[in-house]
């Protein structure tokens, strides 16, 4: 074999191991999993002033309990959806609330998720108590609602979540909160889902300081006592877990 065709097979051989390590790359970075940072919302501890427990349910349990028990599921690889990197974080864990934001602006997550259960003004829930526990008073101040914020450096992409979430709500038979938009006066711009515009004077610290597309999930209303039996029991919980599995496979484009 003469040089010129050495020369020539060496350079095959090199441009097969290129073409065939490029496709290897490119399998791996098909396989390469989008992150979310799931975080409970609020403290069981509060150690600052701008941290609290969260509402109070009809029964006197505090919200983060709530909270942990839907966010606890994403810390189990069995409640996962495949294709996403889950970062979980409970508010037993008592992390603040500015230091939640300033952990998701280091790691930088493709979505942050804050799961929260709702409330209502004090003089409407006192007026709900005192009609009694068949008033429809309580009615009024259910459902569940999703909010972004137009301040946040990725509006339209935390709507996108916002909007597809809402849909899987929906479709589980959830309705959605109208009371903030009726009575608090939020900005809602899709009274059909229940999805919010926080921006001011309604703003939400973690929608406007992260870093990243974020969007607050109120699960339902907790301060009704007919919501809060339903808002306790494992089949709504893994209703609301899948339902932000499927939102998050739809919002990534997962196949």
């Amino acid at each position: 074999m003469n040089r010129i065709d050495f020369r020539i097979i060496l350079i095959t051989v090199i441009g097969l191991s290129l073409i065939v390590y490029c496709k290897i790359c490119r399998s791996e970075s098909m396989k390469k999993e989008h992150t979310v940072l799931i975080v409970s919302g609020h403290v069981k501890e509060p150690a600052s002033n701008i941290d609290n427990s969260g509402a109070t349910s009809y029964s006197g349990i505090f919200e983060y309990e709530f909270n942990d028990a839907v966010v606890r599921y994403f810390g189990d690889k069995t409640y996962r959806a495949s294709g996403v990197h889950y970062d979980v974080i409970l508010a037993s864990g008592n992390l603040g609330l500015r230091e939640r934001v300033e952990y998701a602006n280091i790691i930088m997550p493709e979505l942050y998720l804050e799961i929260h259960h709702d409330a209502a003004q004090a003089e409407d829930i006192e007026r709900a108590r005192k009609a009694g526990e068949d008033s429809p008073l309580w009615e009024d101040m259910s459902g569940f609602s999703v909010h972004y914020s137009e301040n946040n450096p990725f509006p339209e992409r935390s709507k996108a979540f916002a909007q597809l979430f809402a849909d899987e709500m929906l479709m589980d038979g959830f309705k959605p909160n109208l009371y903030h938009a009726d009575v608090e006066k939020m900005m809602c711009i899709d009274r059909f889902k229940g999805i919010y515009n926080r921006i001011t004077p309604c703003g939400l610290y973690v929608l406007n300081n992260t870093k990243s597309p974020a969007v607050v999930i109120e699960c339902g209303t907790i301060i009704s006592p007919h919501e809060e039996k339903y808002l306790s029991s494992e089949e709504t919980r893994l209703k609301i877990v899948d339902a932000i599995n499927h939102t998050l496979v739809k919002f990534f484009k997962i196949e």
